[in-house]
């Protein structure tokens, strides 16, 4: 049981006009309905060295170890990292955009608070999570909240809707065992719990036999995200994948030795979402999907004493699928105004990006 499926409704971020974007789970055509994907970057992705504006004199100067000279251009001002490069033929057909300047004003540069201030779209960190939240209001069609990674999405929890785990590590272990409500006797609690947890355990039954091929031809690359890009592709394939995934990568805390470490990670994020979107184009009759990917904070302008980054503010999310708003949405952050940390000063915050995501 997680804790977050204890929380009351009503504390959490309003979801408003996000859900007329979400649509019914009866129809399997293509257009239809819909499916978000939400890719957690955990440990505050550097969002300077990932999209760079390479033109400005203030990056150099602020990165004189860490700057990235060279990768594909996607405007006159901004450079994309060249471990991105898988990237580019989604950017070419438009199916790429990013959002410029995410973040908080003054954000908890704990990496616990953050994660719960972005997993609830609230400065407090308190509440449902906000994809939780948005599902609670409509509803889901019957269907679970599902995330594939290793640790949950604490984004996907503590709604009405239940969210289930359903990692690529989970496939051969979930078990009907012990579950029975019965067990609880009089202690009503328990028996709650013990009736979620057996409806959980019968949905990932349910979709574990459902699961259809990895499209044929596709390769995919090695590592956990990989492995979760599978299992989403699959779920999609079936025909019964929920309204809401969520994936997770680790790696982003760069405080030391950024170079290698940031390239080599982005690098598998570039490879699992090229994978990923060439994989839905393979897929006949699926639903229409947006990916969104955020991290729970950016990097400081200037780079430290180690080759690396510390725990900064404003960033940028990606946005992947059938309709986004290619090339840009928002602006990049300032390098000549920063706040009195030493901060990019974000101009879009966490909730706005998450109802133009869900909007889409």
């Amino acid at each position: 049981m997680k804790r977050r499926h204890l929380l009351q409704l009503g504390a959490g971020f309003s979801a408003f006009t996000l859900l007329r974007a979400l649509s019914e789970q009866a129809s399997t055509a293509m257009g239809a309905r819909k499916l978000f994907v939400l890719l957690e970057l955990r440990g505050g992705n550097d969002g300077t060295n990932t999209l760079i504006p390479h033109a400005d004199d203030l990056y150099l100067q602020a990165r004189p170890r860490l700057a990235v000279r060279d990768g594909p251009l996607l405007s006159s001002s901004l450079m994309l990292h060249p471990a991105l490069a898988p990237l580019m033929p989604a950017w070419r057909r438009q199916r790429l955009a990013f959002a410029l300047g995410v973040g908080w004003s003054r954000p908890n540069r704990s990496h616990f608070f953050a994660m719960d201030q972005w997993s609830t779209g609230r400065l407090d960190g308190e509440g449902p999570g906000w994809v939780a939240d948005a599902f609670s209001t409509r509803g889901a069609g019957g269907a679970h909240l599902l995330a594939l990674g290793p640790t949950g999405s604490m984004a996907l929890e503590g709604g009405e809707v239940p969210c289930l785990q359903m990692s690529p590590a989970q496939l051969d272990r979930q078990k009907l065992t012990n579950l029975d409500p019965d067990r609880a006797g009089t202690n009503l609690t328990l028996r709650r719990m013990l009736e979620l947890e057996q409806a959980g355990a019968r949905e990932f039954r349910r979709l574990l036999q459902a699961l259809g091929p990895v499209p044929k031809g596709l390769k995919l690359p090695g590592g956990s995200l990989g492995q979760q890009v599978g299992l989403a592709l699959r779920l999609i394939a079936s025909g019964l994948a929920p309204p809401a995934l969520a994936m997770s990568q680790g790696g982003f805390d760069t405080h030391q030795n950024q170079p290698r470490r940031h390239g080599a990670v982005l690098g598998r994020v570039a490879e699992a979402l090229a994978s990923f979107d060439e994989g839905l184009q393979r897929i006949p009759r699926r639903p229409q999907v947006t990916v969104l990917v955020t991290s729970e904070f950016g990097r400081r302008l200037r780079e430290n004493g180690s080759q690396g980054t510390d725990h900064g503010s404003a960033s940028l999310a990606l946005l992947m699928g059938d309709h986004v708003p290619h090339p840009f949405l928002g602006n990049y952050p300032s390098l000549s105004r920063l706040d009195e940390r030493g901060d990019l000063i974000p101009s879009m915050a966490p909730p706005t990006l998450y109802r133009k995501a869900l909007e889409l």
